[in-house]
């Protein structure tokens, strides 16, 4: 087995020409995809091959000693965590994998453990070939909507909601226009009602991402991303950011104008997206799930494709178990602190990362 280091060049380019060189060019996988996450991680990537057969891992490692001020008899700790998305392990080549993943998990542990890794969690890619030999906790955490666009347009735009047909119908006949970025060279328009909705959905200080985010991945994965924006009298009043692979399409970032909720441009741009995909000869549009089971935003994804319900699963798994519920205990303390209690049965993983409530209402 080896472990690449993103930071290190030559490990940086034996990772990106294995990605280059796949058939299925995940885009969860790309090295640099994992670098837009390194103001708390570290890219890597473990490797092990056998004949013409090769299982990877791409996974952040989060230094526990920066972020917690932790060490184990000195030594640096840190936790594993897959990108933003999707993670796990990928399969590339044909043939039987079962004898090498069994080998990847067991070589993987014992590099972990020899590293000081406290604990992993892992978001599934949905469809992951590796997950039934996990070696640690698999739970179903949740349910997203994948559109099979192998069906062809029409089929797909017969299988919609009514409401979603209603909607595209009167997104158009409202003027409602598309424009596509392959560039990013309007990234300030996508940016101006992206910020705009990330406050009026009140979200979480993480999503909202700086333009150097942005600015990287339209220099570093120029071909796997496009923005589909919905133009009212020339005006952006909505806009999707697509990430794309070499079979599949992801929904990655969205946004709307809150005074444009009437053109209904979401759902045209859905739409869109789905046509575009067909065209493109992709066999999957991925448009996520929810932030709670079976919640508003679930329902209005499934609309699009009612019969593409996949199971989302997650893995965790701790490497030693003495420290991680030291660190549970320092952090069940640090709540008191606060006068509030850490529910120790939250299904939030790893436990010791948890905020606060009331941290996050500073």
């Amino acid at each position: 087995m080896k472990i690449l280091s993103a930071k290190i060049e030559g490990d940086y380019l034996t990772w990106l020409n294995i990605w280059n060189n796949w058939d299925g060019k995940e885009i969860f996988a790309h090295p640099d995809y994992l670098n837009l996450f390194d103001d708390y991680s570290h890219a890597m990537c473990a490797v092990i091959s056998r004949d013409d057969l090769m299982v990877i891992y791409p996974f952040c490692l989060r230094s526990l000693s920066d972020d917690l001020n932790v060490s184990l008899n000195g030594v640096s700790c840190s936790d594993i965590i897959s990108p933003y998305g999707y993670g796990g392990l990928y399969l590339i080549g044909n043939g039987d994998f079962e004898n090498l993943i069994e080998e990847f998990y067991l070589k993987f542990s014992e590099w972990a453990v020899s590293k000081n890794v406290i604990s992993e969690f892992i978001r599934f890619d949905l469809f992951s070939h590796g997950r039934d030999k996990y070696n640690g906790e698999i739970s179903h955490n949740n349910d997203n909507i994948v559109c099979d666009l192998r069906k062809g347009k029409d089929l797909i735009w017969k299988e919609f909601k009514s409401k979603v047909r209603n909607n595209v119908r009167k997104a158009i006949k409202s003027g409602v226009s598309l424009k596509l970025d392959f560039s990013g060279e309007n990234m300030d328009e996508f940016l101006d009602i992206y910020y705009a909705t990330m406050d009026r959905r009140q979200a979480q200080k993480q999503y909202y991402f700086n333009r150097e985010f942005f600015d990287r991945i339209h220099d570093k994965l120029k071909g796997y991303f496009v923005y589909f924006f919905a133009l009212k009298d020339n005006a952006v009043i909505s806009a999707d950011l697509v990430l794309i692979s070499d079979n599949k399409i992801y929904s990655f970032l969205s946004a709307t104008d809150s005074n444009a909720f009437i053109y209904r441009p979401n759902d045209f741009i859905k739409h869109q997206i789905i046509c575009w995909g067909v065209d493109e000869e992709k066999t999957d549009y991925v448009l996520g799930g929810g932030y709670k089971p079976s919640d508003s935003l679930f329902s209005y994804k499934k609309a699009f494709a009612p019969q593409g319900i996949i199971p989302f699963y997650v893995g965790k798994k701790i490497y030693n178990l003495k420290l991680y519920n030291q660190l549970v205990e320092s952090k069940v303390q640090e709540f008191i602190d606060k006068s509030d209690i850490l529910d120790r049965e939250s299904e939030f993983f790893p436990l010791y990362r948890m905020n606060s409530s009331i941290f996050n209402e500073e």
